[in-house]
């Protein structure tokens, strides 16, 4: 969308109360919409202000098994971010800063608008910017300018990708922001290459007890972070990557649902060559060595005690009954309420 489509959607949505449908793009649009329902509005901003310099070393120790997997990409994007004006921002799940690295001069610029760390950028908090938002719509996204809801972050041009752990649940979010007069229109495709990666190294190790299938459509993608993965334990889908669920056609409603043979034609596989898929299709890839009885628990990516029946209930209650609002806070897809709403039953 051009800018100035972008000012006449602004009036039209703030001062006309119209909906924009053509002049403002769709994930925006719903952004503006979430935050107008959260009682946001322009001149009344919602956040506390920034962390104290205590509680922001306690969080970031809390968070410091995320810091340090995403640290090899935040290194990275750094030296890209300082090259045009930018920063590079990592912010846990709950859309709260932990650190943000680049120019010197825009970071400045940003604590301005409070865009460092310490400081909350939920669409809750800050209305739609690219952090809160990808974390809302669990899907990378760029907010430019005056897509912004605030008028004051018209500022910006961010570009953000939720981190999603092997049960798909978010862990945090990586983001670029710099100055909206430079665009930075190559920022989502970096932003989305490092958060792949971010996710792959999660497979690294064993799942205990628990079997992984590594496969692409092109040989020469196995072994990278373009790999599709899924892993089963006794022959029922229990955690996967964005990639391995797409290359089967399923989303993340299908962990805990789906088993081997529902996905994969296991006749006459080879350890290591052509997997046929039960709708016909044939993928590349195999398995990894057999790790019973020794790797990591599954668990461990995942939210403390998030299949707890209590911890559910709990969030449920606090949140009226909203399976969006609850899986927002512990941390996991709405499937995994609605499975254990369904076993209530």
């Amino acid at each position: 969308m051009d800018g100035a489509g972008i000012e006449q959607g602004r009036r039209a949505y703030f001062d006309e109360g119209q909906l924009p449908l053509e002049s403002v793009r769709q994930p925006v649009l719903r952004s503006w919409l979430r935050c107008t329902d959260m009682g946001l509005a322009q001149g009344r901003r919602r956040d506390g202000g920034p962390l104290t310099e205590s509680d922001l070393t306690a969080l970031r120790q809390r968070r410091e098994s995320l810091r340090r997997l995403c640290r090899p990409e935040l290194e990275m994007l750094a030296g890209e971010a300082r090259d045009t004006g930018s920063v590079v921002i990592l912010a846990d799940a709950d859309g709260m800063i932990l650190d943000s690295i680049g120019d010197t001069g825009f970071l400045s610029r940003a604590a301005q608008v409070a865009l460092r760390p310490g400081v909350s950028w939920t669409e809750a908090s800050t209305g739609t910017n690219a952090i809160g938002t990808a974390i809302a719509e669990r899907r990378p996204i760029a907010v430019h300018g005056p897509e912004h809801f605030f008028a004051e972050h018209a500022v910006l041009s961010c570009a953000a990708t939720p981190v999603l752990d092997p049960r798909g649940a978010i862990v945090g979010a990586l983001d670029i922001s710099g100055p909206s007069v430079n665009g930075h229109g190559h920022a989502l495709g970096l932003i989305r290459l490092a958060v792949d990666q971010i996710e792959h190294r999660l497979f690294r190790s064993g799942f205990t007890d628990c079997r992984v299938l590594r496969m692409h459509d092109d040989a020469a993608m196995l072994g990278t972070a373009r790999e599709g993965i899924l892993v089963f334990r006794d022959e029922q889908l229990v955690a996967a990557n964005r990639r391995g669920l797409s290359l089967v056609g399923r989303s993340w409603e299908a962990l805990d649902d789906t088993a081997l043979g529902e996905l994969l034609d296991m006749r006459g596989q080879a350890a290591r060559g052509h997997l046929r898929l039960t709708n016909g299709a044939t993928l590349i890839g195999g398995w990894d060595a057999d790790v019973r009885g020794g790797g990591i628990e599954l668990s461990v990516a995942r939210p403390l005690a998030f299949e707890r029946a209590e911890a559910i209930d709990a969030a449920l209650a606090a949140h009226d009954g909203n399976v969006s609002a609850a899986a927002r806070q512990l941390g996991v897809h709405r499937s995994t309420i609605h499975r254990h709403l369904a076993r209530q039953r």
